[in-house]
């Protein structure tokens, strides 16, 4: 890790699994100098991920904030832990992934073979969208009162299996969760925060997390970095 890295000084707060593309964000941020502060569900992930920074010289802490399940508690904590231990973040990653059926019905789309398929359907949906939406409510308000800062939001259907609940389902909360993030740029431009989505052309999963950690990174950064 540097302390000379382009990002030297900066803040950033990982919202994810802690694994995956979250971890090789979060290890990104911190070669480059950022202070880096991950938060999500589970705290042995997260507790790793902070681990792996620090063992190699850079800044780390995590914080359990289960946004899907809490909602805007979870979302205000993450957010509080991240000020106090470092300072308002300078960026933002959220990685909306999350872990899919093991048995994901019949190949079609529709999931029909599970018998969960309205379940799966309300538990990706309330991941991807409902759980960003309050991230980012509450990750905007000290960007937005300092004028400043950078959410990059992400969607990956790369779990432990070969899909989600089926494409059909990928591709509607992959389009709304674009939309949403689109919208939300288009908001919050003016007060000074810029927002982006990344892995829009790897939206089928391929593309390995550091390639994607990489385009986060570029996502953040401006010409003087």
């Amino acid at each position: 890790m540097t302390a000379t890295g382009r990002f030297a000084g900066r803040v950033a707060l990982v919202c994810g699994p802690g694994d995956g593309v979250s971890r090789a964000t979060a290890l990104a941020f911190a070669r480059e100098g950022a202070a880096v502060l991950v938060a999500g569900p589970d705290g042995e992930r997260l507790a790793g991920t902070a681990l792996l920074v620090r063992d190699a010289g850079g800044q780390a802490a995590s914080v359990v904030a289960d946004v899907v399940r809490d909602g805007s508690d979870a979302a205000a904590r993450m957010v509080a832990a991240a000020v106090e231990r470092f300072g308002v973040p300078d960026f933002v990653f959220n990685d909306a992934s999350v872990t899919g059926p093991r048995n994901p019905g019949n190949g079609t789309g529709t999931g029909t073979g599970t018998g969960r398929v309205e379940v799966d359907w309300a538990a990706a949906f309330a991941a991807h969208l409902t759980g960003l939406f309050t991230a980012m409510r509450h990750e905007l308000a000290p960007m937005t009162a300092l004028g400043r800062g950078v959410i990059v939001n992400t969607v990956r259907a790369t779990a432990c299996t070969e899909r989600l609940i089926g494409p059909g389902a990928y591709a509607g909360y992959s389009a709304a969760l674009a939309t949403l993030t689109a919208t939300a740029a288009h908001e919050s431009a003016a007060l000074g925060v810029r927002i982006s989505l990344a892995g829009s052309r790897t939206g089928s999963g391929s593309g390995s997390d550091e390639e994607l950690a990489e385009q986060v990174l570029l996502l953040c950064a401006d010409e003087n970095d």
